[in-house]
């Protein structure tokens, strides 16, 4: 009886072992320096900048590939020095050496992470959503000293990508809730929405906008949190902002791309796609990229929101794509990236994959990074 009682306190305390380390996380440590260059959040600013003034190869070469743990959602990878950071849905963040594509540590927690990983000199800073409650953890972690330096419990599932300033961190929930924090952990505001949320806030002149499953635009105070507008448009916005100078971008389940008063939320003009989008729309100096769940790539003028030119892809289009000086680099559904014309809508090339093309690409350091279905992130040479 003796030997019974002790195997299952045995038995009950390894259960309890797993348990823990499985919502512990496990390591990043790096050698790095503050001040290195990186690509620090999703669409590289807090307005979204998804364009890169450079003229690319339509031909590219891998260099590497690498498999993760979880499948994706439409984020993106992050860069710090030599280092690429990357988010899954099994609840891990991962970092890869940038010229092997090794494995050189994750961070493991319960839930999922949605977001895509902020960069802060040595520190990343994410948040993982709880499965079963509606809850997440927003995570504050060293990766220079291998610490987690903050972990603060946030009501609401968070689903959508993080805006960093120089001073804080800005994100919404499921439930409808926008906080912001300061780089050091602290609750700096807070504003209830209350109404279900699921599009990313983007920020421009002080003022932070984002749809909601209402089918309004919220704009509020980037400093205080306080209300500044609010505007019934059409259908719900599961696609996220973008902000250029005084105009935000948006489209929503109408299939309408919006250009709307940053300081009001009012409509400057509409362009309808036909099906609903979900891509964060993309620009350069005069156009605006679009795409949506049929397939359909469209070129709009940014002031007048005329058409320029429309490509069907055949796919299906819900991540956005890179804007380069001569070619859009799409990821699709129906397991490709396309390069387009940028002048002419024209399918230069085509790359198949093996999954569901993901992640919005990235160039950093002259590699292109991309992701798909499940969990391969590669990294490509451009060819001459």
């Amino acid at each position: 009886m003796k030997y019974l009682i002790s195997m299952k306190h045995i038995f009950s305390f390894l259960f309890i072992m797993i348990l823990f380390h499985g919502c512990t996380p496990s390591s990043i440590k790096l050698d790095t320096k503050k001040g290195l260059s990186s690509y620090t959040m999703f669409g590289k600013t807090g307005g979204r900048e998804f364009y890169l003034p450079v003229s690319v190869g339509e031909s590219i070469s891998l260099k590497w590939e690498a498999e993760i743990n979880g499948s994706f959602p439409n984020s993106s990878v992050t860069s710090y020095d030599n280092y690429i950071f990357i988010n899954d849905l099994s609840g891990r963040v991962y970092c890869f050496d940038a010229s092997n594509g090794k494995v050189i540590g994750a961070l493991k927690h319960s839930g999922a992470v949605y977001t895509t990983p902020v960069i802060d000199e040595n520190n990343i800073i994410f948040a993982a959503a709880e499965d079963d409650e509606n809850i997440s953890v927003l995570y504050y972690y060293n990766f220079s000293n291998a610490k987690m330096l903050y972990e603060k419990e946030i009501p609401g599932r968070v689903m959508t990508e993080f805006i960093k300033t120089d001073n804080e961190v800005i994100f919404n929930t499921e439930n409808g809730k926008v906080f912001c924090y300061n780089l050091l952990g602290e609750k700096v505001w807070e504003y209830d929405t209350k109404t279900k949320t699921h599009s990313s806030p983007a920020l421009g002149n002080n003022i932070i906008v984002f749809g909601n499953d209402d089918g309004e635009i919220i704009g509020l105070n980037a400093k205080e949190g306080k209300f500044l507008f609010k505007e019934k448009i059409g259908e719900s916005f599961f696609c996220g902002a973008t902000v250029d100078n005084h105009t935000v971008y948006i489209g929503n389940d109408n299939g309408n791309l919006y250009a709307l008063e940053l300081s009001t939320g009012k409509i400057k003009w509409k362009f309808d796609t036909g099906s609903r989008i979900t891509m964060v729309p993309v620009y350069n100096k005069t156009h605006i990229i679009i795409g949506n769940l049929k397939g359909e790539l469209y070129s709009v003028n940014k002031e007048t929101g005329k058409l320029n030119w429309r490509t069907n892809t055949r796919g299906v289009l819900n991540a956005s794509p890179l804007l380069t000086e001569n070619i859009i680099i799409l990821p699709d559904l129906n397991e490709s990236y396309h390069f387009v014309d940028v002048k002419t809508g024209e399918i230069k090339n085509t790359y198949l994959l093996e999954g569901r093309g993901k992640l919005t690409p990235v160039i950093f350091n002259d590699v292109l990074y991309i992701g798909y279905d499940n969990g391969i992130v590669r990294a490509y040479e451009f060819s001459n």
